[in-house]
């Protein structure tokens, strides 16, 4: 069968871009996922919505997804389950420099975000201990969203445009003939087509080897812990990043909270994507919930109620690939977004569809080329975390 663009990938990323190829009506467009649309790692994704960034195009992206998960099902017919909550960045001194120039950055282009004294933190939740906050970044408006439902939302919005949704069906290995992509060979069969956009993830490494393409990218395994407070430390009101102890929490449902740890190295490298623990080891539990109770003393005798691990697609630099793949005409990638991809998703999906269509994105993503590893031009940002993008 012949497609006009074949999407490989039906994560948050790649139903995203089939949406919005559906509503630029490119021709016949076929998404490719080798389960369920949102049944990989953007099901279990934390869900964090923050716009704290330290280069422009992501705070940007990250600025224009946050007003599409507030207005989801007017864009999609569906809801994403965004909560706002605000966003917290707890901080030492010396990562104060460039936490302020990031909420600068954050400020000119039109994000509501301050830094703040460890004083107006305290006024903010009086339960948090600050020992070790020099100051903190705070976005009133970011929040918290739902993997699953914005990955389905879109994908199902993406069917009534007419797009091709394949659930069930693995990629297998790109088709190139003469420097150019003509086809997807499935387990369904052979598309061919002359646009591919790769979005798959950890898997994507593998697809594009089979066209030579080296795509520098490790699955990291991610664990989240579920914590049940006291009745008497109340509701977690706020998501907070915490980069002096190096850990984040996020409200749940049932008065429940959502946390795991900050690290700039990946939590443990997984050899096959297809296998590996899914559960969560009790040594991070324990080592999560310390880190809690230092932060949250009212909240110390939290019940543990339940984890899970996830993948992370992560870069030596931590920062995604975006865009066309050099040698090999009408290949485009997005994938390596090492935690990031969900919260910038919404947006990105369009410019991405706009890529792959022939036009320029509206936002410069040239940055996020595959070329940057080869040429040693790695991206740094203000933090040293560099999950924190």
């Amino acid at each position: 069968m012949h497609a006009d663009v074949v999407v490989v990938g039906g994560g948050c990323v790649g139903a995203s871009a089939a949406f919005y190829l559906g509503r630029a009506r490119v021709g016949r467009v076929v998404l490719v996922e080798r389960d369920r649309v949102g049944s990989g790692p953007t099901a279990r994704t934390v869900g964090i919505v923050r716009l704290h960034y330290s280069h422009e195009p992501l705070v940007e992206l990250a600025r224009r997804s946050l007003e599409r998960f507030v207005h989801f099902e007017e864009l999609t017919g569906r809801t994403a389950d965004f909560t706002r909550t605000g966003f917290l960045l707890l901080a030492p001194a010396p990562e104060l420099e460039g936490l302020a120039a990031n909420v600068a950055l954050q400020r000119r282009l039109g994000v509501q975000a301050e830094v703040l004294t460890p004083e107006e933190v305290a006024r903010l939740d009086s339960r948090l201990d600050l020992e070790g906050v020099a100051g903190a970044a705070y976005e009133p408006d970011a929040g918290y969203a739902d993997g699953y439902a914005t990955a389905t939302g879109f994908g199902a919005a993406a069917r009534q445009l007419g797009v091709e949704v394949w659930e069930g069906t693995s990629a297998q290995r790109l088709q190139v003939t003469s420097g150019r992509v003509v086809g997807v060979q499935t387990s369904r069969g052979v598309v061919s087509c002359s646009r591919v956009l790769v979005a798959a993830g950890v898997w994507t490494a593998g697809l594009l080897r089979t066209v030579g393409v080296d795509f520098p990218v490790v699955a990291s395994r991610e664990q989240v812990v579920q914590l049940a407070p006291p009745r008497s430390f109340g509701r977690l009101e706020l998501v907070v990043e915490d980069l002096v102890l190096g850990f984040y929490a996020r409200p749940e449902t049932g008065g429940t909270v959502l946390a795991g740890v900050l690290e700039e190295e990946p939590e443990q490298i997984v050899p096959d994507p297809d296998h590996f623990h899914t559960g969560v080891d009790w040594e991070f539990v324990e080592r999560v919930g310390t880190l809690w109770s230092r932060r949250y003393p009212s909240g110390a005798q939290a019940e543990f109620r339940g984890g899970y691990a996830s993948l992370y697609d992560v870069t030596p630099d931590w920062q995604p690939v975006l865009g066309p793949v050099e040698g090999v005409d009408g290949l485009f990638v997005a994938a390596g977004f090492s935690g990031h991809g969900f919260k910038l998703s919404p947006s990105l999906g369009e410019e991405l569809a706009r890529w792959v269509c022939g036009q320029p994105p509206t936002v410069d993503l040239r940055m996020f080329s595959l070329r940057r590893f080869s040429e040693g031009t790695l991206l740094r940002g203000r933090h040293a975390k560099g999950l924190l993008g």
